[in-house]
């Protein structure tokens, strides 16, 4: 006998009991079932009725309303910036035109003198901050935008179930790359 005010539980469906309950006689045995499960399984014969199929039910067909198209979705572009190949060139001709030094540059675009000079030299290709700092002060491109095409993959269908084949040859996939 379940304790007052403990919840109780529909023995077959695992539903909450709300309410008294029903009981219902199920292969000889007397379940606690909820309303639901009552109006299925305590109308039958006790005694008669069994969870297990016995393949002569008839099989309930299963429709289903159609799903709409999903509607292509308007990719935009993806951009993403790099550094242009010619960098230090550029950065060198500006500042040759500027007419200013290292150190008077390197105070005025706010980048440490010895990083300018490796950037003009071509030893170190500057952060995109720095390149917009760079493009900011001397009016030149330093950063391009490089377009990406989506490639479409093939989904998997939502109403897919794998097969025990396919699962056991996913697994012997997994196995051999190791």
């Amino acid at each position: 006998m379940p304790k007052p005010g403990a919840k109780r539980i529909c023995e077959i469906c695992g539903a909450e009991i709300r309410g008294e309950g029903y009981t219902v006689k199920v292969e000889g045995a007397e379940l606690l079932v909820c309303g639901r499960c009552h109006s299925k399984y305590g109308k039958k014969k006790p005694g008669t009725f069994s969870i297990m199929p016995s393949g002569r039910e008839s099989r309930r067909r299963v429709i289903s309303r159609p799903r709409p198209k999903p509607q292509p979705r308007r990719e935009r572009p993806l951009y993403t910036e790099d550094i242009v190949e010619d960098y230090a060139q550029r950065v060198r001709e500006a500042r040759m035109r500027s007419g200013l030094s290292f150190e008077e540059l390197a105070r005025r675009v706010g980048i440490s003198e010895n990083v300018l000079r490796r950037i003009e030299h071509g030893e170190l290709t500057p952060t995109i901050s720095m390149a917009k700092k760079l493009e900011r002060f001397f009016k030149i491109q330093l950063i391009e935008k490089i377009e990406h095409v989506h490639e479409h993959k093939a989904g998997i269908p939502r109403d897919y179930e794998p097969t025990l084949g396919d699962i056991a040859r996913i697994k012997i996939k997994k196995k051999k790359k190791k």
